[in-house]
């Protein structure tokens, strides 16, 4: 068994298996990043393993490439495009040293035009795939490739978003109860949408021009660029690349593990990108409350962070967390993997965490609670309402019904009689219509009733 890292690009959905033959093609100098680079032999008719005896199926393509030269948008979709590839195995780099594991760990990003792959891959170290490449030049070697939720005793969720970003501020707010509930059983890495454009054109609304509260930052002109999210408004890309440098410091600077192994969980950070959504809106009408340097610097204060050990971060690290930022992009601005799976269901709290769920080995206690409808923001304790309290309160329920009945009869007999009432006089008023007085003779000789 070899373990990978699967593409943030064409990725299958959970529980997708691909059974097909490998293929391989040493390079002819191009490191596999042009279709005249290498060629494959034409793979035969194999029978499946488990049906010995049975029909020989034409089994699907599974191309070995080698890592290095080009994208790996491009290597994957060079297999896909033209050598009919249905899956595709990226062996690392000759000179890696990348375990297995560290493996995991590497970020399969997109280069922008990963819209156009419509097949897996993946990424597995030099020496799994240097097994897999020797095999298949002795000759045919059927593989099958799962993308199954790896399983563990913390999960890892990366999350790729934007600090500008309404829906991503808004499901961080909902999700950080499940997140304080699961704490060092959860290793949730942030990650923010930042890309660099062209130099020499104007993009002061979206690049950085300076890096806030480091006066001795030198950002190179439109290398850090962010998504405008109000338009003409008064927040601009560069506010926002600036408020996800803050909160990668705010996460680096808090995070701590728990005594023995586990994850790194910060509640400083969960805290403060709550109170940052509430507090700074891109609407704010001033700077002190709108989406900006002086109003994060006043949530930070507010929720119990040193923005001195931020600004420390930001000084040394703005420059290699943003180029991580540029360089580790995902399929989309906003996009979730859960222990390297991509995920692809509606971004809610719930069917979030029932996905994060399913990767530990042994779920924790909050996730059998989920399944059987907890929310995970509510824990009860030996504290909680004792018998005595709880049978006070069911007496107390039953008193204000019996009240609540009465009142609602007496309500009813009232309505009943009124409305008795009202129809007992209007059947004598139409009976009064009908009646005609008899008048005297001379009234009547003068033109009758009245």
């Amino acid at each position: 068994i070899a373990y990978g890292t699967t593409a943030t690009f064409g990725a299958p959905y959970y529980g997708e298996r691909v059974l097909g033959q490998l293929l391989f093609g040493e390079s002819a100098g191009r490191q596999h990043c042009t279709a005249d680079d290498y060629k494959l032999a034409p793979p035969k008719a194999r029978t499946p393993p488990g049906q010995e005896g049975g029909e020989a199926v034409q089994l699907v393509n599974v191309v070995l490439v080698r890592r290095g030269g080009c994208t790996f948008v491009t290597k994957v979709q060079v297999a896909q495009d033209t050598k009919e590839a249905h899956a595709v195995i990226v062996v690392d780099k000759e000179t890696s040293k990348l375990s297995s594991e560290e493996i995991q760990q590497i970020v399969m990003a997109d280069d922008g035009w990963g819209h156009k792959v419509r097949i897996p891959s993946m990424l597995v170290s030099r020496s799994d795939g240097q097994r897999l490449i020797d095999a298949a030049k002795r000759g045919p070697v059927v593989v099958e490739l799962a993308w199954d939720i790896p399983r563990g005793h913390v999960v890892t969720a990366d999350f790729w978003m934007s600090s500008g970003s309404r829906e991503s501020s808004q499901f961080l707010e909902r999700f950080r109860d499940s997140a304080e509930t699961l704490k060092y059983r959860l290793q949730f890495v942030p990650h923010f949408h930042v890309f660099s454009l062209p130099q020499g054109a104007s993009y002061n609304r979206l690049c950085v021009e300076r890096i806030d509260g480091c006066d001795d930052c030198r950002p190179a002109a439109d290398r850090y660029c962010a998504t405008d999210p109000d338009g003409p408004g008064a927040v601009t890309g560069g506010h926002v690349a600036n408020e996800d440098l803050r909160q990668l410091c705010i996460w680096n600077t808090t995070a701590r593990q728990a005594a023995g192994d586990g994850a790194l969980y910060s509640e400083e950070y969960w805290n403060y990108v709550v109170e940052f959504r509430s507090a700074c809106p891109h609407a704010g009408k001033r700077e002190a409350n709108r989406f900006g340097f002086q109003c994060s610097q006043a949530a930070m204060e507010k929720v119990g962070i040193s923005w001195d050990k931020v600004r420390e971060c930001v000084r040394q690290n703005y420059q290699t967390f943003l180029d991580e930022q540029v360089e580790r992009v995902a399929w989309s601005s906003q996009a979730l993997r859960i222990n390297g799976w991509r995920y692809s269901g509606p971004l809610d709290p719930e069917n979030v965490l029932r996905a994060i769920c399913n990767g530990y080995a042994s779920p924790p206690t909050e996730c059998e609670l989920l399944q059987a409808g907890y929310k995970g923001v509510v824990v009860w304790t030996s504290a909680g309402l004792s018998f005595g309290r709880t049978l006070v309160a069911l007496l107390f329920l039953g008193v204000m019904l019996t009240v609540v009945l009465v009142l609602y009869r007496r309500h009813v007999k009232t309505s009943v009689r009124q409305v008795l009432r009202e129809e007992v006089m209007l059947e004598v008023q139409t009976q009064m219509s009908d009646y005609v007085p008899f008048e005297d003779s001379a009234g009547a000789r003068h033109g009758g009733h009245k």
